[in-house]
């Protein structure tokens, strides 16, 4: 077996048909069990073999704040290739906010540390 099993134990086949749906609506079903009944007599079991759906790295990464450049008044996506890890702070103390490379050297000669 590879991947992920998951096993249902309904009351009845309307039941483990509904559990099926909703977990079909978050995971990938690839293989379905037909309904057994239990052997204590109570419900049925169904088994589904499910995937994780495919995630689009690029689109989480650009949708999570902390990807934003940390100037002041930028704050655009900053692609992880293209980013400097700039120490700030903040009320959640001390973290590494990624820059572009632009608004960095526009800041160091904002405050003169660069000419």
């Amino acid at each position: 077996m590879s991947g992920i099993q998951v096993r249902i134990v309904a009351g009845d086949v309307d039941q483990a048909d509904a559990a099926a749906l909703a977990i079909g609506r978050v995971l990938t079903v690839t293989r379905e069990s037909p309904p057994r009944p239990r052997r204590s007599g109570d419900g049925v079991t169904v088994y589904l073999d499910v995937e994780l759906p495919p995630v689009d790295v690029d689109a989480a990464d650009r949708a999570d704040p902390a990807n934003r450049c940390g100037r002041a008044g930028c704050g655009q996506y900053v692609p992880l290739d293209d980013a400097l890890p700039v120490p700030t702070v903040g009320d959640g103390g001390v973290w590494y906010a990624r820059w572009h490379p632009a608004c960095l050297r526009a800041e160091q000669r904002d405050r003169g540390l660069r000419r």
